[in-house]
C-alpha cells in the first residue's frame, strides 16, 4: 500500500508554519474573547441591552479610543480579522441552518413577491443615485447589488461574475459597511416613535440592512421574534442574488459576442 504521508522534514515545516499562524492570530481572538465576555456580563447586569449590541460598542470603542486603538490596529488586528471574517460567519451559518426552504414560502407568496420587487427596487434606485454623482457603471453595480442584496458578499460575487478588478471593489464595500454599521445603531431608535411591532421591524431589518451580519445586530434589539423573521426575510433577499448575478453574467457574454 502506497504511504500517502507527508515526508518529516515537510510535517515539521507545515507544523511550524501552523504555529506561526496561531500565534499571530492568538492576540486579537483572547482580545475578541474578552469583549464577548464583557457584552454578555453586562447584559446580565442590564438585560434591556442586547448582547450582541454590546459587543459592536465595545469595539468600535476599542477601535477608536486612543489607548486601545494602537492594540486594535497593531497585534490584535490579524486575530480581529480572523474573528470577523471566521468566526462570524460561521456564526451566522449556523444561525441559517435553523432557517428551512419552508420557513421562506411560509412567508407567502405576496410577501415573497413583495420582497424581489424591493430588492428591484433598490437595485434600480440605487443604481441611478450612483449614476447621477458620476460614478463608473461597473461601480455603481457593485454599490446597487451591494445595497440591494447582501453587503459585501454580494459585491464580491458580482465582481467575479463581471470581471471587476479587487481595487474597484473597495469603494462599494466601504459604503455598504458604513451604511450597514450605522443602521446597527439608527434602527432601533425609530421602533418607539414609529410604533412598530417586533414582527414589523424585524421584517423592515431584513428587508433594508445590507450584510447578514448586520441584520442579526439590528434585529436582535426588538426580541426573539423580530430576529426570527428578520433572518427569513435577508436570507430570501440572498435568494435573488443567484439570479442577478446569473443576468449580470449573460449581459456581459452578450456585449462581447
Amino acid at each position: 500500500m502506497p504511504d500517502f504521508r507527508f515526508p518529516t522534514p515537510m510535517r515539521r515545516q507545515l507544523r511550524g508554519v501552523m504555529h506561526e499562524n496561531f500565534t499571530r492570530i492568538l492576540p486579537g481572538l483572547l482580545t475578541a474573547l474578552v469583549a464577548l465576555a464583557l457584552a454578555f456580563a453586562l447584559h446580565a447586569g442590564v438585560p434591556a441591552l442586547p448582547a450582541m449590541t454590546l459587543a459592536v460598542v465595545l469595539g468600535l470603542l476599542a477601535a477608536n479610543l486612543p489607548f486601545t486603538a494602537v492594540w486594535a490596529a497593531g497585534r490584535a488586528r490579524p486575530g480581529l480579522d480572523f474573528a470577523g471574517k471566521h468566526l462570524m460567519r460561521g456564526g451566522i451559518v449556523l444561525l441559517g441552518l435553523k432557517v428551512g426552504i419552508t420557513d421562506v414560502l411560509g412567508l407567502g407568496w405576496g410577501s415573497l413577491l413583495l420582497i424581489t420587487a424591493v430588492v428591484l427596487a433598490s437595485f434600480a434606485g440605487t443604481y441611478g443615485i450612483s449614476r447621477l454623482f458620476r460614478l463608473p457603471r461597473e461601480a455603481s453595480l457593485l454599490i446597487a447589488t451591494g445595497f440591494s442584496i447582501c453587503g459585501a458578499s454580494a459585491i464580491g460575487a458580482m465582481a467575479a461574475v463581471r470581471r471587476i478588478r479587487h481595487a474597484d471593489t473597495v469603494l462599494p464595500v466601504a459604503l455598504v459597511t458604513l451604511c450597514g454599521t450605522l443602521a446597527i445603531g439608527a434602527l432601533p431608535l425609530l421602533v418607539h416613535p414609529l410604533n412598530l411591532s417586533a414582527e414589523v421591524f424585524g421584517a423592515w431589518t431584513g428587508a433594508s440592512v445590507h450584510d447578514v451580519g448586520q441584520v442579526v445586530a439590528t434585529a436582535q434589539t426588538a426580541g426573539p421574534a423580530a430576529l426570527g423573521l428578520a433572518v427569513v426575510v435577508k436570507l430570501t433577499r440572498v435568494i435573488l442574488l443567484a439570479p442577478m448575478a446569473a443576468a449580470a453574467g449573460l449581459q456581459l457574454s452578450l456585449i462581447h459576442i
